[in-house]
């Protein structure tokens, strides 16, 4: 009962049928109460979403997979500390930690959102070096900024590891080989006959064919020649095989080997038998061995053409009626649809079956120990080939067939020198006959050769795969390395090596995406967004990045249109409600985009990005308070996330706190130093504390970060007119109002220079163009202002303010 539950249990779960997994597994545990059912009762819980009912039901269970199901629950619920505690106990200190890599991952988590950067680094290393092809560890070292550590793990390091396994298992395979080779008494490196005292032919197979297939599902052609199961080493089960009549047999004609020389014709017919008589406990075997009950019997083949022979011959006829008869006693349903075909056919009786295809006969038991009951029944189908021979079926596994043909033979010429007969007598020429002892060993050494090459192929393949494998992840892990150390250019270099049907996956076009995104280029990030997403059109993850490009592009019908498909998608995934939010920031409705990220926050509490938008929406509801409280707490989930540094830096640059501007803009820039924004503002925190010098130099590096970007360049003219460097600053501002030809605050700043360069006319006229730019109401009233005292000198200006 246990048995079938768990195995009801298994297909549920399998089947995504949790609650009717639930509802078994309460019972099996209420009938059968033990720490693994009560483990697979709380996977159960676990999986239906219920992390509670699991965190209550394992609270106190010291099974390593029980822990380790308890961390997880307690993870989902918040409890980092009970979940710590289950993974490392604190009363065990050598206490390993439960499942490896995935443990050792979950404690990284733990450890990164407790801000423990230097334990969590420690715990993802651990976890990537246990597993290799642990890619979420691979994501939280980049995302801690652990580049040493994760360009180590994924480099060569890592393929110096799979290198040296595959030498291991060709040393294991070569050690396997030799013991085989000094075990193996068939004439394979020991001149001993395989039929003497000393190499009986049960050690022979026990040793041979268990070494080469060491499944569970072979044991049960592996008996031994007494009819006693003989099963493997370490206590392997033993599976027997059904009864031919408890299955379908195959109707199709194959070939078994061409190597055994005449044995079983590889162009042959097919040959069923099925037998209703039952197995009798304690029945003997024709060699002296007992019958478990319920075992079935070995099959037994004879090679068709020395049966006609042996049957023909006068002389040994009667002599083949004895051997046969100990041969062919079997009181137990047949393995195989082979077993008595050949003893119960006659020769006129197999030219019969040959040209009529089938035959239905009645075998009664005779004289000769035949073991057959009169009421049993042989039902015999042949299908012929041009020769008009005899093969046997296939078995349900393509090695097994040949094994038991081997194995039969081996028998067949026991059984004939335990008689004392000879092989000549019987027809059986042991020098180039069918199954003469030269070609017994050839074939178990070539078997035993070609097995463990076979063993060696498929562990070289197998490290070959990983190595291959590993040489993807590498290039995926290079570009999204440089990604998050937002070296985007040696990103999309690193993506750019990657095949196309990989490149053409949702996930990197996003990374793609989000690296043209750091760099400012939102044409060239909208095309890889909506690339992404037209290939997995369900995958909302980066639509929210996706959402930001759309709104600095001022993109509204898109934006709306991914807002409301992002929502019917997936509205309990945080990205789909900040991609609303962004909406309706993009409408000036700060409040209800704010409300959306909020929502997104109670999806994810981890969610950095939301609580960074939800700073930028208080910032623009002039509430700094509350959007200094958000960035903080962005930071404290991702110290990395530059955004909020940032955003803390224009609050306080607004604020004219100028010392704090400039230590958050540096905080920033350490983390993203390519980034042209955060030079430029660094520069213009550093113009207002009078460094006009470190501020020129930081505007020209921004200027070459992205030359496109208009804003150092009308900073480093402000800083040029400040140090009364008024001719570079004009020249300055030329080159820039070719770049943005509508912007006023350019021509506003021209007009400054310009009247204190003394040229009124070209003043005027900066001015006026400033102002048919329709700026806003605040530097409305600045640009009338200048023109108004365009004639009033500047040093009594300065005086009247």
């Amino acid at each position: 009962m246990e048995a079938c539950l768990i195995e009801s249990i298994t297909t549920s779960l399998s089947l995504y049928m949790y609650r009717n997994a639930i509802f078994l597994c309460e019972r099996l545990y209420a009938e059968f109460p033990s720490e693994s059912n009560l483990h697979l009762l709380a996977t159960c819980y676990f999986r239906s979403n219920q992390p509670y009912r699991a965190y209550h039901i394992l609270k106190g269970t010291k099974l390593g997979q029980s822990r380790y199901l308890f961390a997880l629950a307690c993870y989902d619920m918040g409890n980092l500390v009970e979940a710590e505690n289950a993974l490392l106990p604190h009363g065990e200190p050598g206490a390993e930690v439960p499942n490896g890599a995935a443990g050792y991952f979950i404690l990284g988590l733990i450890c990164r959102y407790t801000d423990r950067r230097q334990a969590a680094i420690g715990h993802f290393t651990q976890a990537l070096t246990l597993d290799p092809f642990s890619w979420s560890a691979y994501e939280q070292l980049c995302f801690l900024g652990a580049e040493e550590d994760a360009s180590l793990l994924y480099g060569e390091m890592a393929v110096l590891h799979l290198q040296r396994q595959q030498v291991q298992c060709d040393l294991r395979s070569q050690h396997s080989a030799e013991i085989d080779n000094s075990d193996v008494p068939c004439g394979i490196q020991s001149n001993k006959s395989p039929y003497s005292a000393d190499g009986s032919p049960r050690q022979t197979k026990s040793n041979t064919l268990g070494d080469l297939w060491p499944n569970p599902m072979n044991a049960a052609m592996l008996t031994g020649v007494s009819g006693v199961h003989t099963p493997f080493e370490g206590g392997m089960p033993s599976y027997a095989t059904p009864s031919p009549s408890m299955m379908q047999i195959p109707s199709g004609t194959t070939a078994l080997s061409r190597s055994m020389h005449g044995i079983i014709s590889s162009t042959s017919g097919l040959i069923g038998v099925s037998s209703h008589s039952q197995p009798q406990a304690g029945d003997i075997s024709p060699k002296g061995g007992v019958n478990a009950p319920g075992q079935p019997q070995r099959r037994k083949v004879l090679d068709e053409g020395k049966l006609r022979k042996s049957i023909r011959s006068p002389s040994t006829r009667a002599a083949y009626s004895q051997v046969s008869g100990r041969l062919f006693s079997d009181a137990v349903p047949r393995r195989s649809t082979r077993l008595s075909a050949d003893s119960a056919l006659t020769s006129g009786q197999l030219s019969a079956v040959a040209c009529s295809g089938s035959v239905t006969t009645a075998a009664s038991s005779g004289g000769n120990g035949s073991g057959y009951s009169s009421g049993s029944q042989v039902t015999t189908g042949v299908s012929t080939s041009r020769g008009g021979s005899l093969a046997t079926p296939r078995s349900s596994f393509s090695r097994k067939g040949l094994t038991t043909a081997m194995e039969s033979n081996i028998d067949e010429v026991t059984a004939v020198r335990r008689s004392g007969e000879t092989l000549e007598e019987l027809g059986f020429d042991e020098g180039g006959g069918s199954i003469s002892r030269r070609m017994i060993d050839d074939d178990i050494q070539t078997r035993t050769r070609s097995g463990v090459s076979g063993v060696t192929s498929r562990g070289k393949r197998t490290v070959e795969g990983a190595i291959e494998l590993l040489s993807l992840l590498r290039t995926l892990g290079e570009g999204f390395r440089h990604l998050c150390m937002y070296r985007c250019q040696e990103a999309l270099q690193a993506f750019m090596k990657l095949p196309q049907h990989h490149y053409a996956t949702g996930w990197v076009l996003c990374q793609v995406g989000r690296a043209y995104f750091e760099m400012v280029d939102y044409p060239e990030a909208e095309h890889s967004f909506s690339w992404a997403h037209h290939i997995a059109p369900c995958c909302v993850e980066g639509s929210d990045v996706y959402s930001t490009v759309l709104y600095h592009m001022k993109k509204e019908v898109e934006l709306s249109y991914l807002a409301q498909e992002t929502i019917a998608i997936d509205r309990l995934s945080p990205q789909a409600w900040c991609v609303m939010g962004n909406c309706f920031s993009f409408q000036k409705d700060h409040e209800a985009a704010l409300k959306f990220f909020q929502r997104a926050l109670q999806l994810d509490p981890h969610f950095t990005y939301a609580h960074t938008l939800c700073g930028h929406e208080f910032i623009a509801m002039e509430d700094f308070d509350e959007a200094i409280a958000s960035y903080r707490n962005a930071i404290r989930i991702d110290p990395r996330h530059y955004n909020a540094w940032y955003g803390l830096g224009t609050i306080y640059f607004r604020q004219e706190k100028f010392e704090f501007a400039e230590y958050h803009f540096r905080r920033a820039l350490l983390i993203n130093n390519r980034s042209s924004v955060l030079q430029c503002y660094l520069g213009m925190a550093l113009h207002a504390l009078k460094m006009n010098g470190e501020a020129l130099k930081l505007l020209e590096q921004a200027i070459i970060a992205d030359p496109k970007n208009p804003l150092p360049k009308y900073q480093k003219a402000n800083v040029l007119m400040s140090e009364e460097r008024y001719d570079d600053a004009l020249a300055e501002l030329m080159q820039l109002k070719d770049v943005a030809p509508r912007e006023s605050s350019v021509f506003f700043l021209m007009g400054k220079i310009c009247k204190r360069l003394n040229m009124p006319e070209q003043a005027l006229h900066n001015f006026c163009v400033a102002l048919d730019l329709k700026p806003s109401a605040a530097d409305v009233n600045m640009i009338k202002t200048a023109i108004e005292k365009l004639h009033v000198p500047d040093e009594l200006e300065e005086e009247s303010l």
